[in-house]
């Protein structure tokens, strides 16, 4: 008994999408393998619209984490510049009125 294209893409996009919630929403990825096109087959064409919503939104996605990525760098950068106070070999108060 064979499998009906559109349900097996239908599930793999379904996949995509919750990825693409995961991701955006802080979750913790799955592991994902590609569906063996030989099993899945072509994309039937009534998939195509959703499947091209899907690659936007995962554009979209991946521009988001990598300017949340981006963000996050630049916090740990400003970080790292404050000085440790309990490495400091120098005085941490400076009296100017003394």
């Amino acid at each position: 008994m064979s499998v009906d294209p559109v349900e097996q893409w239908s599930g793999v996009l379904d996949r995509f999408e919750a990825d693409i919630a995961l991701a955006v929403s802080g979750g913790e990825p799955v592991p994902w393998n590609p569906p063996v096109e030989a099993e899945a087959g072509p994309l039937p064409e009534e998939l195509a619209d959703r499947a091209r919503r899907i690659l936007d939104a995962q554009l979209e996605s991946m521009a988001m984490l990598g300017k949340v990525r981006n963000d996050a760098l630049a916090h740990l950068d400003a970080l790292s510049a404050v000085p440790d106070s309990q490495s400091s070999a120098g005085p941490l108060f400076l009296d100017v009125q003394g």
